[in-house]
């Protein structure tokens, strides 16, 4: 594979002015796996129990980590003591582990459960400051039910004012079976870099790797097209949906396939990581935030 060099912008850089790559999935806890999620440029492996941090950090990848004391919540209805506690567990467990990221909280929430999340966000921010509190939030193709708000501006706002995010992260899958590109993925992604620039936050694009539903097997222009489209509009990190195809449904040719074996999407990623460095050096790059 390799979604290679967009992250490895240079091993001077620091590691926050870095384009970061993700897999949105847990990877399993083997030292092989690592080294070569490693190996085709991730970043971040993502979802990550504490038992795996050392596996993670050994193949030179961060992680988000995952334990039912940052996620496990009945988020209509958190206690913030008990929050506290739980995160404080959790934290003073892998604080000092230099894999961590960030920790997992919610994907997709509706604006209903922001207070609950705002709770458990506001513990992991003082407990470990400079983490990411992770919750990903809905596209712009979510219905009203789903929002909890008027419109996706008014979900991105209330999620802003609620839970005061480090980072701004969405997922939109845009290309279709047929050929077709889903309408609004220019929209989504320039309302998130309103928002990201009206309150200063990094923005991250959470994109189709493995296909699924009605959406379509990915070929190497629509892995450059996914890329360069959010690095276009200013995102400081990207998202891989899914890196290790699902035993379940219509799953099918996500970078890892079923039986652990590389698919031609993970072969097609090969030429979007040498440019991303090039475009850094030479200033063309204006991401939202830092």
């Amino acid at each position: 594979m390799a979604f290679s060099g967009l992250a490895a912008a240079g091993a001077d850089e620091p590691a926050d002015q870095l384009i970061q790559l993700m897999a949105w999935d847990t990877p399993p806890n083997d030292p092989a796996v690592f080294r070569e999620m490693r190996a085709c440029g991730l970043t971040i492996a993502g979802f990550v129990p504490p038992a795996a941090l050392d596996n993670c950090h050994a193949a030179g990848l961060k992680a988000i980590v995952s334990d039912v004391r940052t996620s496990g919540y009945d988020w209509t209805n958190v206690d913030a003591a008990q929050a506290r506690r739980q995160v404080t567990e959790v934290v003073e467990l892998v604080k000092h582990h230099p894999a961590v990221y960030g920790y997992y909280l919610r994907d997709e929430p509706t604006s209903a459960l922001f207070p609950g999340l705002a709770k458990v966000a506001e513990a992991v921010k003082e407990l470990h400051p400079g983490a990411w509190p992770y919750i990903n939030l809905f596209p712009n193709y979510a219905d009203m039910g789903q929002l909890g708000a008027a419109d996706y501006d008014a979900y991105l706002e209330k999620f802003i004012a609620e839970c005061k995010p480090t980072i701004l992260s969405y997922d939109h899958y845009a290309p279709f079976e047929g050929g077709g590109l889903r309408e609004g993925y220019f929209a989504n992604l320039e309302a998130v870099r309103r928002a990201g620039l009206r309150h200063g936050l990094p923005i991250w694009n959470i994109v189709l790797a493995a296909a699924h539903f009605n959406y379509r097997e990915s070929s190497p222009a629509d892995l450059r097209f996914q890329a360069y489209t959010s690095l276009a509009y200013g995102v400081r990190g990207i998202g891989y949906f899914k890196y290790f195809t699902s035993m379940i449904g219509n799953y099918r040719l996500g970078p890892i396939d079923q039986f652990g074996h590389k698919t031609r999407t993970d072969a097609g990623e090969v030429e979007i990581g040498p440019r991303v460095p090039l475009w850094r050096r030479s200033g063309r790059l204006r991401g939202a935030g830092r």
